[in-house]
């Protein structure tokens, strides 16, 4: 018989809730199985000796955690599968985003665009010729409508100012006869100008930023004219949510906000935000993009990575954090006894991912707008013209390209985390971030099956 061996991609999960117990996750097949601790413990001895039955050896062996391919072998697995499941991506996820201006009405300390386009005197603002251009474009880049994502997501700057509703009123009903319907990135200061293109076939969701207690977001998320922003912010997301469309309230945590969570929470359930099923709320950890002007960042405290999923639990955010949709392939993997899906990218910037300027340029990612060095392309009358050395760079890479990726267990779960970060600051704190909150995860996704049966 070929020689056993405990799977180099067998996932064990330590459940907090059950004694002895513990969640088996396959990194390559996407099985999940609770296991009891003697039976993970032969499963890790089994290359001493087989002590299983025929057939719980073949169920081992089907779902993975069993082996008869060498180390290399399940490297050389998964790096297939990656490229696979990479070329799937690339051809069926055609997606865009507009960033309908440069312009915002608000001055964050923590921004990671140039002010140079905020502050300056010319206006970087879609106008309707660049609209109809915009769209044959994206016909050019992907020309059969079944492989585009109905759904353009409109981006700033700040997309929705009070001053451009024209504008966006044209790109929303421009894009209605093409099929698309829209969600929007925006600050939520001036969205009350907007109630008409607010539906389910329009602007359908939105996602606002609300840095936590009114004090604290009035002194971070500051208007331009030194307006407070927090009142009319949550009155407009009431307004919002009686048109029956979708919102999640980001709250960017750092050291001294991020136990003003809660109570957030509180403000929202005394509006009675959380009786609507499409209201969120979710924390995500502040980052510093660049060595910022000392001003500007004096009332800033990031939170070190290592720190943030232990400050998290701390101050009850842990339940709504940004999760890459992790939480919800362990729930419904567990509910309906199906694999988990995999990825070997991490966002659609990696595949048919492209963000269109409103002078013409295309990037692969929002968080790289306005940055020459990463224009992956230009679009005009004439075309679309493409930068290949940029291309490359962004969508030809995946985690069998990645070092230490390929040679992951958590690789096809993870993705292999954001590309323009990693850039920045590297693989590690991506990598601790996503360790830290996995097994945290789990053990939620395990507790609300548990209550459902």
């Amino acid at each position: 018989m070929e020689t056993l061996r405990t799977s180099s991609y067998m996932i064990p999960v330590r459940l907090e809730k059950e004694a002895g117990k513990y969640m088996l996750i396959h990194g390559y097949t996407g099985a999940v199985d609770i296991v009891s601790e003697e039976l993970l413990a032969k499963i890790k001895s089994v290359s001493s000796g087989n002590n299983f039955s025929e057939s719980t050896l073949q169920t081992l062996l089907k779902r993975g955690y069993v082996t008869t391919k060498t180390q290399a072998e399940e490297y050389a697995y998964v790096a297939r599968m990656a490229k696979a499941l990479h070329r799937k991506n690339d051809i069926l996820n055609t997606s865009f985003t507009w960033v309908v201006t440069y312009n915002c009405n608000f001055r964050c300390p923590y921004c990671f665009e140039g002010r140079d386009k905020k502050d300056g005197k010319r206006r970087f603002v879609f106008t309707k010729e660049q609209v109809d251009i915009a769209y044959k474009a994206q016909d050019i880049i992907q020309p059969h409508k079944e492989l585009r994502k109905p759904v353009i997501t409109l981006y700033g700057g700040e997309p929705l100012l009070a001053e451009n509703k024209d504008i966006v009123n044209y790109i929303v009903e421009e894009g209605q006869k093409r099929g698309y319907t829209f969600k929007a990135i925006t600050n939520g200061y001036e969205i009350d100008r907007f109630l008409n293109l607010l539906s389910p076939d329009g602007i359908h969701k939105l996602q606002i930023t609300i840095d936590g207690t009114k004090e604290t977001h009035d002194r971070r998320r500051k208007h331009y004219k030194g307006y407070e922003t927090f009142d009319r912010i949550v009155e407009n997301i009431g307004l919002a949510l009686q048109r029956g469309i979708r919102i999640v309230v980001r709250m960017n945590s750092d050291e001294r906000n991020i136990e003003q969570f809660a109570e957030l929470g509180n403000i929202f359930e005394q509006k009675g935000f959380f009786n609507y099923p499409e209201f969120y709320i979710y924390s995500a950890r502040l980052r510093d993009y660049y060595d910022h002007i000392s001003s500007e960042t004096k009332d800033l405290s990031f939170i070190p990575p290592s720190s943030f999923t232990t400050k998290q639990i701390q101050f009850s955010s842990m339940a709504f954090r940004q999760d890459s949709g992790m939480y919800k392939k362990i729930y419904d993997a567990l509910v309906n006894k199906h694999p988990m899906p995999f990825n070997s990218i991490s966002c659609t910037a990696q595949a048919g991912g492209y963000v269109f300027d409103p002078i013409g340029n295309i990037y692969p990612c929002w968080e790289v707008v306005g940055q020459k060095e990463n224009i992956k392309g230009v679009y005009s009358k004439e075309g679309v013209r493409w930068n290949n050395d940029v291309l490359n760079k962004w969508q030809n890479t995946d985690i069998s390209q990645k070092e230490p990726c390929r040679h992951c267990k958590y690789a096809l779960i993870c993705g292999g985390g954001c590309p323009y970060h990693r850039q920045l600051k590297g693989r590690k704190s991506q990598c601790i971030i996503f360790k830290g909150s996995f097994d945290l995860i789990i053990n939620k996704a395990y507790a609300e099956l548990n209550k459902q049966y």
